[in-house]
């Protein structure tokens, strides 16, 4: 009477003991290793002819994405020392062109509302705004080419012109820029391909080595229709979630392909953007290397995931005519340099006056894994003892069977 009773029980056991020791090998891997779509974009300060860049459409149909009256653009930037040669910025006029350029929202000539954008210059960040009549440049103070992640955000408010640069949460310069609409207008007509587009990471119209390009991983940008900080603020911890005032998100985290996915929900959205790889090496790429999950040291060697195929460019050279910053129509003796056309009175920047106030480089860098190579969960070597006592107990009662038909 023994064994029709045993065998059942038996049976069941073992299986359940096979079930639980796969689930066990099925999962430990996934906490073992980083989480997954966790990425950033490592640009290589390649970007000519119109690759190495992020490309988000402002235009046809309008788009969320499209700021300028009150904003706010935010992001994660690591740069290596000695990777983004620009010289010192110069505050006034357009000069935020000269620097290595990391947002690019320029406009060719006359006929829209205004543009901005923003780079690094001697390694600090420079911001400008121009409004079709005039435009200034905000320099920054904090050495962000350091090797590490930094937050940095800039601030523009339409009302009075007001321009901020927080560095890690610090204020880093403020200044009066020019007031009113800045943005894309809407059906505007050029014979520039690149005129409608908010490009990340390049010169936009490629107008030539003067104005170079980004070298560097950048990661989690928001564009907000407001003015978020206004003092110092602690950095964000984990990647930004969508509110009603966020216009553009992109996580950049897609890791493979060429399209880049704006997670706002934004009235009239999406924004959605794509790659344009190219150059040698070529960029951007896809990069492991984020502000939550970060190598132990910097490296200036590339991920190793494989680069990816130049696509056919539609983002054609512009004709070397012209300045490459300015909304304004320039005169002949101006068509030499984009920074010919600054404003004939230029406002007063006002930075902050004390050194030591300054955010030193890479002090607030936050991120919520301490540890390059997390532990094993504890609730796995429970679910490894279980299994194996389970598998155990089942060896036991196939002994105890064996005996009795002994």
């Amino acid at each position: 009477m023994l064994m029709p009773l045993v065998r059942p029980y038996m049976l069941t056991l073992l299986r359940l003991s096979l079930f639980t020791l796969a689930l066990l090998l099925l999962l430990m891997p996934a906490r073992h290793g980083r989480a997954q779509g966790d990425f950033s974009l490592r640009f290589y300060g390649t970007g000519r002819d119109g690759v190495d860049r992020v490309v988000i459409p402002l235009d046809a149909p309008p788009r969320p994405v499209d700021v300028g009256g009150d904003f706010t653009i935010e992001f994660w930037l690591k740069a290596l020392p000695g990777e983004n040669a620009a010289a010192p910025c110069t505050s006034g006029g357009d000069n935020w062109i000269n620097g290595n350029i990391v947002f690019d929202r320029d406009v060719y000539f006359a006929g829209d509302y205004g543009d901005y954008g923003i780079s690094l210059a001697g390694g600090r960040v420079a911001f400008g705004v121009n409004n079709g009549a005039e435009g200034t440049t905000l320099c920054g103070r904090a050495d962000v080419t350091d090797g590490r992640w930094h937050h940095l955000a800039v601030t523009r408010s339409a009302a009075n012109g007001a321009l901020a640069i927080f560095v890690d949460g610090r204020l880093d310069a403020r200044g009066d820029g020019p007031t009113g609409d800045v943005s894309y207008r809407d059906g505007r007509t050029t014979q520039y391909p690149a005129d409608p587009f908010l490009v990340i990471g390049a010169e936009k119209h490629d107008a030539g080595p003067e104005y170079p390009s980004f070298h560097g991983w950048i990661d989690e940008v928001r564009i907000s229709r407001v003015v978020r900080y206004r003092e110092a603020f602690v950095p964000p911890t984990t990647p930004f979630a969508p509110d009603p005032d966020t216009v553009a998100l992109y996580h950049f985290n897609e890791g493979a392909g060429t399209a880049v996915s704006d997670a706002s929900g934004a009235p009239g959205g999406p924004s959605d953007g794509f790659l344009r790889i190219g150059g040698s090496p070529p960029g951007p790429e896809w990069s492991n290397d984020t502000p939550w999950i970060r190598p132990i040291a910097p490296t200036a060697a590339s991920p190793s995931i494989p680069a990816q195929t130049t696509l056919p460019l539609i983002l054609q050279p512009s004709p070397n005519v012209g300045a490459a910053t300015q909304t304004s129509a320039p005169s002949p003796a101006e068509t030499a340099s984009p920074t010919a056309l600054a404003s004939p009175a230029t406002p007063v920047m006002t930075l902050l006056p004390s050194p030591q106030e300054m955010p030193v480089a890479g002090t607030v860098v936050p991120s919520p894994v301490a540890a390059p190579h997390p532990s094993v969960d504890p609730s796995f070597w429970l679910l490894g003892v279980i299994a194996a006592g389970l598998l155990l107990a089942g060896v036991g009662l196939a002994l105890m069977v064996q005996r009795k038909k002994q």
